[in-house]
């Protein structure tokens, strides 16, 4: 197997620091990285590693700025609040990786690349179809954090055969917990193919308040409206259509 590699393009955060371990982007849906995204902007996140491999899907990526680039892993990290001791890592992606043997092979980079932090939790973040409610489901290795992301309004995540993560992201799972290390998961049901806003605005509600971080939803509630504006005319047009009040259309 031709080898991966991670680029390292800062230097540490402080050892004093404790980092909650954010995994968003290893499912089929795309709220995670809108959540993502939200937080970075938000918490004016720094990006300080990343990781690209030959086994990565072999297409070009443009983002937001019209940048063609290679698919990647990257890392960011948030610099803590006044007074506080704990920040974030957010570990991100816009593709799946499908197979165990790179599954494996980007989680070992990344997890002797985050050794040298303190970690306190991992959290993974994903979405994907699973009863179709728009519900965000919460999952833990302990009992009492369950308890907490449900009052803060998720669902219990139980009965579901299949959690919506790819291999990375399984493979850390197993990593982090095979070190002990207090694991949540919050899973965003979709609902639809259309990007589900109002998911990743609840989703970034419960993080605020779980994990004691500001959160500025602004142009996600402007996006939000607009896509309700579009719903909402999209639902005018087919009752028009199916009343028989399109235009009249002619052959011959």
């Amino acid at each position: 197997m031709k080898e991966s590699r991670l680029n390292i393009l800062t230097s540490a955060p402080p050892d004093e620091l404790e980092y909650v371990v954010v995994d968003a982007g290893g499912g089929p849906g795309v709220v995670a990285l809108i959540v993502s995204s939200i937080l970075q902007e938000s918490l004016e996140m720094v990006k300080i590693a990343e990781i690209f491999s030959p086994h990565f899907p072999q297409v070009t990526l443009i983002n937001n700025d019209g940048v063609a680039t290679p698919p990647k892993v990257e890392i960011y990290f948030s610099r803590p609040r006044t007074n506080q001791k704990q920040a974030l890592l957010i570990i991100t992606r816009n593709f799946i990786i499908e197979t165990t043997e790179v599954g494996e092979d980007i989680s070992e980079l990344l997890l002797k690349y985050l050794s040298q932090y303190k970690i306190s939790s991992f959290l993974v973040l994903t979405s994907g179809r699973v009863n179709a409610t728009g519900e965000v489901y919460a999952s833990s290795t302990d009992i009492e954090r369950v308890r907490r992301l449900l009052r803060l309004g998720a669902r219990s995540a139980t009965n579901i055969d299949t959690l919506p993560v790819d291999r990375l992201t399984s493979s850390m799972m197993l990593r982090f917990h095979l070190n002990n290390t207090p694991m949540d998961l919050l899973i965003s049901d979709t609902m639809g193919l259309a990007p589900d806003l109002a998911s990743a605005k609840k989703v970034l509600a419960i993080l605020s308040e779980y994990l004691g971080i500001p959160v500025d939803t602004s142009k996600l509630d402007v996006e939000i409206e607009k896509q309700r504006q579009l719903l909402k005319e999209a639902s005018r047009f087919f009752e028009e259509m199916e009343r028989g009040g399109g235009a009249p259309s002619y052959i011959g």
